[in-house]
């Protein structure tokens, strides 16, 4: 039940200015049981996670402030097993070379029938870093970032909306949570992707991105890149 936002940008955006949408996200929907976000820079790919719901995270006006980025997403957390609340269990899920970064809203149905084979790497218990193995797997058997996204939805079910972001800049979203549908729209230059609160209407957009035009919602199982 967790709400997620992703932002492209062709210009440089301050963190602040997407944290600032985040903690509305946070407040209004359903999460607030941790939060992190993934980003790129000219550097590479970065991740920062945390314990605290955003709004209570003490550590992320200082590690964030001086952070600009064209790429980024965000997770804000309410796991659908409440225990599974742990370090082990944040998102997003980056590998050590920070190459990738995923995250997941929904919940995998069929993890247990796959926690065993990725046995020696999982690190938590929850049915996310399952996804999130399974689709690092798909890609390094060929498949494009959006080809692995829509696979691992088809062979672990359940409800999943996923955001995927590569240290050379591809940020995709999949949209596979009817609960939870994901809207793209565009606030001036910059292309996001939000969840919408748990609530089948247009109340994130009422209250939350008032500003926002093009708004389109995408369509159950479609994966796109954000440009």
């Amino acid at each position: 039940m967790c709400e997620m936002l992703a932002v492209s940008s062709p210009d440089f955006i301050n963190m602040s200015e997407l944290l600032a949408w985040a903690r509305n996200l946070e407040e209004l929907g359903v999460a607030g049981y941790g939060w992190g976000l993934a980003w790129i820079d000219e550097t590479g790919l970065h991740r920062y996670r945390s314990l605290y719901g955003l709004r209570k995270d003490p550590y992320a006006n200082d590690a964030l402030r001086d952070v600009r980025t064209r790429r980024a997403f965000i997770h804000l957390r309410r796991p659908s097993l409440m225990t599974t609340q742990s370090p082990r269990n944040a998102q997003p899920y980056c590998d050590p070379l920070r190459t990738y970064a995923f995250a997941h809203n929904g919940f995998l149905s069929r993890h247990k029938a796959y926690r065993s084979e990725f046995a020696e790497q999982l690190e938590g218990t929850s049915d996310s870093e399952v996804g999130y193995y399974y689709w690092l797997e798909q890609l390094k058997r060929g498949c494009t970032i959006t080809e692995a996204l829509v696979d691992t939805h088809q062979h672990l079910e359940g409800r999943a909306n996923f955001m995927a972001l590569s240290s050379h800049g591809t940020l995709a979203v999949y949209a596979g949570n009817d609960e939870n549908p994901c809207y793209l729209f565009r606030i001036g230059s910059m292309q996001l992707v939000t969840t919408s609160l748990h609530s089948l209407d247009d109340y994130v957009f009422e209250v939350i991105f008032p500003q926002a035009t093009c708004i389109e919602q995408l369509a159950y199982a479609q994966a796109i890149e954000i440009s």
